[in-house]
């Protein structure tokens, strides 16, 4: 029977059945381990920042976590005691180590299964990287695909986009109105959508809806906190953020669907998603080729200690957003006062403005949501 560390040195026999309740416990402790380091990096003075050692130790923690889940669970597999013993445990507990294998699998080998880019949306990010590049090329391109083209449309008149009465009703006007980066963040919006197609019924269906609709209410929110509380940051890019920012969660409800037992238990699944999901996101997004600045903020969009020198950047902006998002859903009620938050003071944000800002972009919200299918 070998030994084994975890990341922070404690030793562990594999092959014993205790080993499965070490590794969820280890998981359900990985968030709070990370927030503490955080804290007293913040607290010695060193800040948040991608480039410093307190991040570069909190990546190698979550490399670490997701190795260590890997061979303790190669162990247990190879036991046959073991396995038998499982067998006879709570069915929930067992889904659960089996996902939470998966998922470390995945990361660590980047195994993701999933679907390419759709062919448009391919075609649309590799003509907006020349900057000589035309509108009506762009249109050609968006023209190909009539459920592109048609939610181009839709975009181009809801009440966010929409600039005087007169409805836009072909596609070249649509694309000179909103401008390149709102062409893209329409397709990345489609590619999601295509990459995660819920299943036409049961638990998962529910929840990947749940989660398209909070995505479309924090990627309006990120567009509207950038255009009026932040000048380092685009709107457009901000936008496309917020429609990323839980592409985790899309990809954790897809591989659940293979472990009907955790949806009997949806706190057990809510807490593997509230625990992955960031890296999970991360490693979709660096996959999917977005730059370096979106994939920080899927990872650190829930990191509410995050600090950094300088203005506010787009992390965050959707930090901000998910935390608008959330109060506006009923959700998090338990938070620290906004203007404790690092990312909200940068913004100048607290409670009473945050709430203005969400009453006076609900209709933004749901013209958006309509426009994106969502």
């Amino acid at each position: 029977m070998r030994k084994i560390h975890d990341p922070n040195g404690a030793e562990y026999s594999c092959g014993q059945v205790r080993s499965r309740d070490e590794v969820l416990a280890f998981v359900a402790q990985k968030t709070s381990c990370l927030r503490a380091e955080l804290s007293d990096s913040r607290r010695a003075g060193q800040g948040y920042r991608r480039d410093t050692q307190a991040t570069s130790s909190m990546s190698q923690f979550r490399n670490d976590s997701f190795e260590f889940v890997r061979q303790v669970s190669a162990e247990a597999s190879a036991d046959a005691g073991a396995a038998a013993a499982c067998a006879e445990q709570d069915a929930t507990r067992a889904a659960a180590f089996a996902f939470v294998r998966q998922l470390a699998q995945d990361l660590s080998d980047g195994s993701f299964e999933l679907p390419a880019f759709p062919e448009v949306a391919l075609r649309v990010r590799e003509a907006l990287s020349d900057p000589e590049v035309s509108v009506d090329k762009i249109a050609r391109i968006v023209l190909s695909e009539p459920v592109l083209s048609a939610r181009l449309l839709r975009i181009a008149n809801s009440a966010m986009m929409r600039r005087g009465s007169l409805e836009i009703t072909d596609v070249r006007t649509a694309i000179s109105r909103l401008g390149f980066e709102m062409v893209r963040n329409t397709a990345v919006s489609l590619a999601v959508d295509s990459a995660f197609k819920a299943p036409a019924h049961g638990p998962v269906r529910r929840q990947v809806e749940n989660t398209r609709r909070h995505s479309v209410r924090v990627a309006v929110l990120s567009y509207v906190l950038a255009k009026r509380l932040a000048d380092g940051v685009k709107p457009d890019e901000a936008m496309l953020t917020g429609l990323l920012h839980a592409i985790g969660r899309f990809y954790i409800l897809m591989r659940a669907d293979a472990f009907p037992e955790l949806f009997e238990h949806p706190d057990v699944l809510q807490g593997l998603m509230q625990d992955w999901h960031p890296g999970v996101g991360r490693a979709i997004v660096e996959a999917w080729g977005f730059p370096e600045p979106i994939a920080v903020a899927v990872d650190e969009h829930e990191v509410l200690e995050r600090d950094h020198a300088g203005r506010a950047d787009v992390a965050d902006i959707v930090l901000v957003a998910n935390l608008l998002a959330s109060r506006g859903e009923g959700a998090q009620a338990d938070l620290p006062a906004m203007a404790s938050i690092p990312a909200c003071m940068k913004l100048k944000i607290d409670e009473q403005l945050g709430m203005r800002v969400l009453a006076e972009s609900e209709q933004e919200i749901l013209s958006m949501a309509q426009a994106l299918g969502a």
